[in-house]
């Protein structure tokens, strides 16, 4: 039916308003640290943005945008070969675009060697173009070439790390393939909509839908689509493929760290979340044990494949590539140059890893197994490897067509319980590591002539609230037209916290130049014994030394920033949007295209996508309060230009190095005795977390649920959402000809 004479439908989402509006529910606090640079982009980068959103719209279709459309079938990267500063990597491309390369309408898997192969050398000609006239040409003439997941995957690359795109804001990745991040059985009535000509249709959508397992008690964090988006956004920015000498990255001096850290403070975060869930630490990964939870992503691939189910019990196995035994080996390897305190070059020199700033980066890279490992041959991929053998799990040797797994995917890794699993094993690495350093000395953690005499903390709060995800992309239309007709909303219910902020009174001696840093960590464990207690009334922890040394992997890092001290009393207030590692909500799809084709821009930052969700900077709480510790450590300031980080390609502010300390300094290592870990410079505040939970709404929910006057059950079929904690509202009501429907 053309888009003319189609008969005007609008939904209204009444459940959602008026929950809102009952509960008082905050806005979410958009935000970013005070490190993240804003710039402002006038008519050249909106140019820019609009050209990049447009080649980013609908990607599963061809090209709707005549502009784009002109300029890539008028171009011939072959042709066009001196318009490139680097010309081999388009002779390169061509030969295997000649040869053929993944179809479109084919699944693009990262951990596929020759769909990698394929997506880098497309990166590479986007990458390489001398100017953005070129690039963007050749990204118009992919955009109807190349298969939709490698295009998406190069151009976002090539666009966080091209000079000439600084000012760009990418569309959130949630937004661009709704179907990573939305359950199937929701987009299915989206589909369904399409169908029957609604053209604005919003649908409530949550984490889970029937909690069988109490992994899936953290589902609201491992499938917020915010924290899956950060994840591969952090791969986007520094991909293990990615040769910094190669690209002219100057600033990799802290890679390596940068892994580890990135994926401990993580797991730290994932762990809170659980003891908040009563819920026990996760087993040891075990090669010899099968993987004893089953796990049911509800998601499809915009091929229409779903991504496979696990069942309980169910083993990694050798897959075409490699072998369980292969892995096994570089994992001996990697423990063997751990224990030996040495790591082995290309040439066989052995290169000692005993000092900490260099060896720490050295063994993170043949972890992670990226391109400045000092010998890919001998220690592998070893992480990427693991990862593709959980990702290929249902299917190891290929022969029946089962899609990779939910871990096979940057954006949807997170989703899976065994993401965890495998990860604390890999993190583990660096414990063993970090284990055979010295404790720090009294001299590693004094301040001279500083103190922290006392911490202030708002009242801390965690509720849920309502977030729109456009997943308008996730369906196909006959025109450009068409396609500007529809607006399709997913709710999604989602973790955030009230604004809050502390306030740290210092003394010191001396005028000076300092860095603070602010930790959360477990005050109790999951069985919630005693940990320890307020400084204010105890300054000695000492028969508490053994719980501090266990749960000191669980403390996550909220803050870490500069302040000039002056001499005598010091108050440093500090509120939870200056965060240095967090930002807000991404701008939506439609938001950032509607601004740029009328000629504007939003002010942005140039790491606006990478930062960890503010909104989950706390682990959630209860009605009572869940006890924690916050602890603040103040330090010289010691700019060390040799270790600094650039930020861009870090995707996180507490990354950028402020001093000569490690990441995750003091914690970073064993403490034996609390006596000679502590110092006055330190601080350790009792705090608890509250939950403001949806309970208020028990009456509205009854009476939507009551309510049924839905003559359209032929559409679209029933959604019951469910989880233990939290009454979820679930209703949608539709407008088509003047009638008001509902339906469940």
């Amino acid at each position: 039916v053309p888009s003319s004479t189609m008969h005007k439908a609008t939904i209204v989402l009444l459940a959602a308003v008026a929950v809102a509006s009952a509960l008082h529910i905050p806005n979410a606090n958009v935000h970013h640290g005070d490190y993240q640079n804003t710039k402002t982009g006038g008519q050249d980068v909106a140019q820019k943005q609009k050209y990049i959103l447009q080649l980013l719209k609908n990607v599963s279709q061809k090209n709707m945008y005549p502009e784009l459309v002109s300029l890539g079938q008028a171009w011939n990267p072959e042709q066009m070969i001196n318009q490139y500063a680097n010309p081999i990597v388009v002779k390169k491309f061509v030969s295997m675009y000649k040869q053929g390369i993944l179809p479109q309408g084919e699944i693009f898997h990262v951990y596929n060697d020759s769909h990698l192969k394929e997506a880098v050398a497309l990166f590479d000609m986007l990458y390489f173009a001398k100017d953005f006239e070129t690039f963007v040409q050749t990204a118009a003439w992919a955009r109807d070439h190349v298969n939709e997941g490698q295009f998406v995957y190069a151009l976002y690359v090539a666009t966080i790390h091209r000079d000439d795109c600084q000012g760009v804001v990418l569309p959130p990745l949630y937004e661009v393939y709704p179907q990573f991040y939305v359950h199937a059985t929701d987009l299915a009535d989206f589909y369904s909509a399409k169908m029957h000509h609604v053209n604005k249709y919003f649908k409530m959508t949550n984490w889970t839908q029937v909690v069988t397992h109490p992994e899936q008690l953290v589902g609201y964090f491992t499938e917020d689509a915010g924290l899956n988006a950060y994840y591969a956004y952090a791969h986007l920015y520094m991909p293990f493929w990615m040769n910094c000498e190669k690209y002219g990255i100057t600033s990799c001096q802290m890679r390596g760290e940068e892994f580890y850290y990135f994926h401990q403070q993580l797991l730290a975060h994932y762990n809170l979340h659980r003891m908040a869930n009563y819920l026990p630490e996760q087993d040891d990964f075990d090669w010899e044990q099968p993987i004893e939870y089953a796990y049911n992503p509800d998601l499809m691939y915009h091929t229409g494949d779903y991504f496979p189910a696990r069942p309980a019990g169910q083993s990694l196995s050798s897959i075409k590539s490699y072998t369980v035994e292969d892995i096994k080996a570089i994992e001996y390897r990697i423990k063997e140059a751990i224990d030996s305190g040495f790591v082995l070059g290309k040439d066989g020199n052995k290169i000692p890893i005993t000092n900490y700033l260099k060896g720490i980066n050295l063994l993170g890279n043949i972890v992670e197994g990226n391109q400045d490992s000092v010998n890919n041959r001998y220690y592998g991929a070893y992480t990427t490897m693991l990862r593709n053998l959980f990702a290929l799990i249902m299917d190891p040797t290929m022969e029946h067509g089962v899609a990779p797994g939910v871990i096979g995917h940057y954006e949807t890794a997170l989703r899976d319980p065994a993401f965890y699993y495998y990860t604390q094993y890999i993190v583990d690495f660096f414990k063993q590591y970090k284990d055979n350093l010295p404790y720090y000395r009294s001299e590693d953690l004094y301040y001279s002539g500083v103190a922290v005499k006392d911490v202030a903390v708002d009242k801390l709060v965690t509720y849920f609230d309502l977030f729109d995800i456009d997943v308008t992309n996730a369906v196909d239309f006959a025109s450009l037209d068409e396609m500007e007709q529809y607006e399709y909303v997913a709710k999604a219910m989602r973790l955030n916290h009230q604004p809050f902020s502390y306030k740290v009174k210092v003394a010191s001696n001396k005028q000076t130049s300092a860095v603070v840093r602010v930790f959360l960590g477990p005050n109790t464990d999951y069985i919630f014994s005693n940990f320890y207690g307020d400084q204010a009334s105890d300054v000695y922890y000492g028969h508490h030394t053994a719980d501090l040394e266990r749960l000191r992997e669980y403390f996550v890092e909220l803050d870490r920033f500069p302040v000039q001290l002056k001499s005598g009393d010091n108050l440093i207030e500090r509120e939870s949007r200056q965060f240095t590692a967090t930002v807000g909500d991404s701008a939506s799809f439609k938001s950032l295209l509607k601004s740029a084709e009328s000629g504007h821009v939003y002010s942005s930052n140039v790491d606006y996508h990478c930062g960890f969700p503010d909104r989950l900077v706390l682990p959630i709480g209860h009605k009572a309060g869940v006890p924690y510790t916050l602890f603040v450590m103040v330090t010289p300031y010691e700019a060390s230009p040799e270790v600094h980080a650039n930020t861009l390609y870090s995707c996180n502010g507490l990354m950028t190095a402020l001093d000569n300390r490690p990441l995750g300094f003091p914690f970073d290592r064993k403490i034996d005795n609390f006596d000679r870990f502590y110092s006055p410079n330190m601080y350790f505040k009792n705090v608890a977390i509250f939950h403001k939970d949806f309970s208020d709404a028990h009456a509205y929910n009854q009476i939507v649920f009551n309510k049924n006057v839905n003559n359209f059950d032929h559409v679209f079929q029933t959604g019951h959402k469910f989880t233990p904690s939290h009454k979820l509202i679930d209703e949608d009501i539709y407008q088509q000809d003047d009638e008001v429907h509902s339906f469940m």
